[in-house]
């Protein structure tokens, strides 16, 4: 049965109650918010917010029976082992409330408490940029500098839910004040300190002589912030510009702190940097180079969050998914119990690949909505992982742990076929999963090796098959096999799924992937040894899928 769930969003300025189900995925199926301020306390909006769960299920016609668990998301400090919200500086008044067990008595189901911030990087990392990934790190960036980090597929929290507080991290001696510190990250990078900066930049040139455009056009100083001076930026003005350069500067800075502690795949940044990329991304990346240990930032991304607007509503519903271990991907319904317990075989019989169990949930997920649709595989890899991709189309198009009979439509047909030639044949024949190996076909990649380019034979047969909705599972050992990294960007180009196969590295290919499964390795024989079971468990899910 698909679940449902609720989710609270508690912040300084609004309150949201969300209703969600999940299946393959978290779909918002309705949300009411309200304004914090207006309830006075924590007791009249803890009050509100009762109420308003009781009214989202009336308006949508559930029932408490019908919901799982409720997550809730609010600003730290706080204490989500224990369940209790400390001291939030947005939410006054708000000291030691116990608000899932509050929340649990009344209406029965488990509730659960995460930071903010933690739970938008849960979102990242399960359902927007970082999917796939086992180490990431968020960045809210917005009006403070909140973070959540991810390492080695487990959510970072400290010992009483203060890690990764990195807005109080110190860049320089004196500076803006963020976080209750001057000079610190979230001084020099949060919305807040952006516009403290605005204020004091806009008064040094003014000191200087220069009368900024935005003071001609009349704004005052209270009025400026960062999203009124990358107006004037995207529009060239060559004051506002440099004025981003300082900024993305110290965000390159900081950032640099953040790569040499945890040394993570991926940096996902939110609200300011999703609107000023443009803007922040040349000086940061040359404050990076400058400040951070070189080999760490080799294959790292720094990208902007994906999940935008939704993602406080999608916070609420991750924090009750993650209290209950529930990966919202993995989780699609009554049918797909049984195929969910070879992914926990998997994890029992090799725990060092725990942290690649959602990138292989979500694996799964693309292959079955792939062949749910009518669609084909490619599979690609050069010498044991060309052996591995031929194993695994053979896997799919015949009976792997199951026999898989034909349809008895499929059947009859086929029986009126083969009558007086091949009696008895459509009882042997079997279900099949459409997969092909772009290593198996000697004849015509030796000929366009030949006559073309050896680097670009995969990614030939690619242009031939391809369809819109198709899957290419690219196999790489080390994730740089050139010619399977020019598949991958041909499959991507025309519209097919790419999920990638590779070591712990990820190598070139993670970045040319929907989705990258990286096992524990670097020589090529570890890392094709623990191929091996990973191969197996997605085609025994897929089976279990469709042939049971």
């Amino acid at each position: 049965m698909i679940k449902q769930f609720i989710g609270l969003d508690i912040g300084g300025t609004k309150c949201a109650v969300v209703l969600a189900k999940v299946d393959r995925g978290i779909q918002i199926i309705d949300r009411i918010s309200f304004a914090t301020a207006d309830q006075h306390g924590p007791e009249k909006t803890i009050a509100r917010l009762m109420d308003t769960i009781d009214m989202i299920l009336d308006k949508n016609g559930r029932s408490m029976a019908q919901i799982t668990a409720i997550g809730i998301s609010c600003g730290g400090p706080l204490d989500s082992r224990q369940g209790m919200i400390l001291s939030p500086p947005n939410l006054p008044g708000w000291i030691n409330i116990p608000l899932p067990k509050m929340m649990s008595e009344r209406f029965g189901v488990p509730a659960f408490l995460q930071n903010d911030a933690n739970a938008c990087a849960l979102v990242e990392w399960k359902l927007g940029a970082a999917k796939g990934m086992s180490d990431m790190i968020f960045l809210t960036m917005g009006t403070g500098m909140g973070a959540g980090v991810i390492i080695e597929g487990k959510l970072l929290r400290g010992h009483n839910d203060m890690g990764a507080e990195v807005g109080h991290l110190r860049l320089m001696e004196q500076g803006p004040v963020g976080f209750g510190k001057a000079g610190s990250f979230e001084g020099f990078t949060s919305g807040g300190g952006i516009a403290i900066q605005a204020r004091s930049f806009t008064q040094e040139l003014v000191s200087a002589g220069t009368l900024p455009e935005w003071t001609k056009d009349g704004h005052r100083p209270e009025e400026l912030d960062a999203r009124l001076m990358a107006e004037y930026a995207k529009k060239g003005n060559p004051d506002a510009v440099r004025f981003f350069c300082g900024i993305g500067k110290m965000l390159g800075r900081g950032l640099a702190l953040l790569v040499d502690a945890f040394n993570p795949q991926m940096i996902v940044i939110g609200s300011i940097f999703v609107r000023c990329e443009e803007l922040l991304r040349p000086s940061m990346e040359e404050e990076l180079k400058k400040e951070a240990i070189p080999y760490s930032l080799e294959g790292l991304s720094i990208v902007p969050a994906q999940t935008g607007e939704a993602i406080g509503d999608l916070a609420s519903i991750m924090v009750a998914l993650h209290g209950l271990g529930i990966d919202p991907l993995a989780e699609t319904g009554e049918h797909d119990t049984a195929v969910m317990t070879h992914l926990d075989q998997l994890m029992q019989r090799y725990p060092q690949l725990l942290p690649a169990r959602d990138s292989i949930a979500a694996a799964y997920g693309i292959l079955r909505d792939c062949f749910e649709s009518g669609n084909k595989l490619l599979v690609a890899g050069n010498g044991g992982s060309s052996a591995d991709s031929d194993h695994i189309v053979g896997e799919l198009m015949k009976g792997f742990y199951l026999k898989r009979p034909l349809d008895e439509e499929k059947r009859s047909r086929l029986a009126e076929a083969f009558k007086g030639y091949a009696t008895g044949a459509e009882d042997l024949l079997q279900g099949a999963l459409p997969a092909i190996s772009l290593s198996s076909h000697t004849a015509l990649m030796t000929a366009f090796m030949n006559d073309v380019d050896p680097q670009l034979v995969m990614a030939q047969q690619v242009i031939g098959y391809a369809r819109p909705g198709d899957a290419l599972l690219a196999l790489s050992t080390s994730g740089n096999a050139r010619n399977v990294n020019i598949a991958a960007k041909t499959a991507s180009a025309l519209g097919m799924h790419v999920i990638g196969l590779t070591g712990e590295s990820g190598g070139a290919l993670k970045d040319s992937c929907e989705i990258c499964i990286c096992v524990p390795g670097r020589m090529p024989a570890e890392v094709q040894e623990l191929h091996l079971p990973v191969y197996h468990t997605l085609c025994a899910m897929l089976e279990s899928k469709f042939f049971t």
